[in-house]
């Protein structure tokens, strides 16, 4: 009787330990330590986030900082210049060749352009030609000069009026006159800064004198050689 009541203790205190062990696994965890969670992961963008949408498009159109500008590649441009040298031959018409004879002359000029095809500007030349009786006559115009120039790819087509004042000698005797000479010109654009051709025009020059007055008339033609910058 007293073997059996031991064995009743035994299995009551086994039990009473499984007891035990039962509530310390199932008692939560207080411990302050934090576990991590998983970090959350972003769904991607939707298509239509993407695309800019006709408000944000009129938005770029009020922006002071973006310009929709088109640029337009001219030959010349308001304050371009150019400075030319020419070699002439020289006709007289009036007098005629049979009075002075077929001379030459050479021409330093500056333009100025106002715009892409107005220019302003003037020359110096110094013409030469001899007379029947081997006589000499000289002229040496300054001109103020207007010029319009079109162009064609790179052709430029120049027509130019000068007024101006005119030194002749001829035989000893000065005159100083008036010379007006329009001119028309060709000239092919071989690189931004050099264009060559040629050009004709006619000099116009008036006399008066106490006695009498005259009407000279002298025509030029040559090539030119431009220098741009």
């Amino acid at each position: 009787m007293k073997g059996f009541s031991i064995l009743i203790f035994l299995l009551f205190i086994g039990s009473g330990i499984c007891f035990a062990q039962e509530a310390v696994e199932d008692t939560p965890n207080t411990d302050s330590t934090t576990i991590p969670q998983e970090e959350e992961v972003l769904a991607p963008p939707e298509e239509d986030a993407l695309v800019p949408s006709e408000e944000d498009d009129s938005s770029l159109d009020d922006d002071p900082y973006i310009e929709d500008e088109e640029f337009i590649y001219k030959m010349n441009q308001k304050g371009d210049q150019f400075i030319k040298i020419g070699l002439m031959v020289d006709i007289p018409l009036r007098p005629s060749v049979g009075q002075l004879k077929i001379g030459g002359s050479g021409t330093l000029g500056y333009m100025f352009f106002l715009n892409s095809n107005l220019a302003i500007g003037g020359d110096a030349s110094f013409a030469y030609m001899t007379t029947l009786g081997d006589n000499i006559f000289t002229c040496i115009p300054l001109m103020a000069k207007v010029m319009y120039q079109f162009t064609l790819g790179k052709f430029e087509f120049p027509i130019t009026l000068g007024i101006g004042g005119a030194f002749e000698n001829y035989i000893g005797d000065m005159y100083f006159g008036l010379i007006i000479k329009p001119e028309l010109g060709v000239f092919y654009r071989h690189s931004p800064d050099w264009s060559f051709g040629a050009n004709v025009g006619w000099n116009l020059l008036p006399q008066w004198t106490k006695d009498s007055s005259y009407f000279g008339v002298i025509m030029d033609a040559g090539i030119t050689a431009r220098y741009h910058f």
